[in-house]
């Protein structure tokens, strides 16, 4: 399997309240294949979400090299990395549709409303919300709102999604739910995923590979 994701010797240290210097990453290496969904478990504060967002460009690396595609990402800012993230936060737009939030990247980009909205719909569907795009984020569920979220990252077709505990929130019996079709969702669309989660159950139900 091609490598997409290389990432070599990766450190990032904080300062901690002390004045001392904590590693929140420390010589980390990781290789993500093409299309492969890659689960990162681990307890909360082990560095999983410091990693994402060195890999999305939000925390720069004290020491060591990422590379997607072939493509150094050190230098670049956020915005110009083919990365999605996926929050447990949703981190969607209240006052729009649903149909607005997942296309509003498309939109952004001057897409036009026809394609747009072909595009919208076929995000909906893989997700399980057919239909659904006239509503607001306030008239769904936990779970629908994540799935709304999902959408949203899948539809700009990322090189790579990052995925951030996204199911932390829900109650058990919906986040078993969403295991399965945020699961189906990605593998429906070749997405190729990294997933930081400290549920072993939900690391083993949904990678190809578990890194600890």
């Amino acid at each position: 399997m091609a490598a997409l994701l290389e990432i070599s010797a990766a450190r990032r240290e904080f300062v901690t309240p002390e004045g001392g210097r904590l590693a929140a990453l420390d010589g980390v290496d990781l290789t993500v294949g093409a299309n492969e969904f890659v689960t990162l478990l681990g307890p909360s504060g082990c560095g999983k979400t410091t990693l994402l967002r060195a890999i999305s460009g939000f925390e720069v690396l004290d020491n060591g090299t990422m590379r997607l595609d072939g493509m150094d990402l050190t230098a670049l800012p956020p915005f110009r990395r083919p990365v999605n993230t996926v929050f447990q936060s949703y981190a969607l737009f209240g006052h729009m549709t649903v149909a607005r939030n997942v296309g509003y990247a498309l939109e952004v980009a001057g897409v036009g409303k026809a394609s747009r909205d072909a595009q919208v719909a076929e995000a909906l569907e893989k997700v399980g919300l057919a239909g659904m795009g006239g509503r607001r984020p306030g008239q769904l569920s936990g779970g629908q709102r994540q799935r709304v979220a999902l959408a949203r990252a899948i539809i700009a077709k990322p090189r790579l999604l990052l995925l951030d505990e996204p199911l932390s929130a829900l109650d058990r019996n919906l986040r078993e739910h969403m295991v399965g079709v945020l699961g189906d969702a990605l593998r429906a669309t070749g997405t190729t995923a990294l997933y930081v989660t400290h549920d072993q159950d939900e690391a083993f139900a949904l990678a190809d590979r578990v890194g600890v």
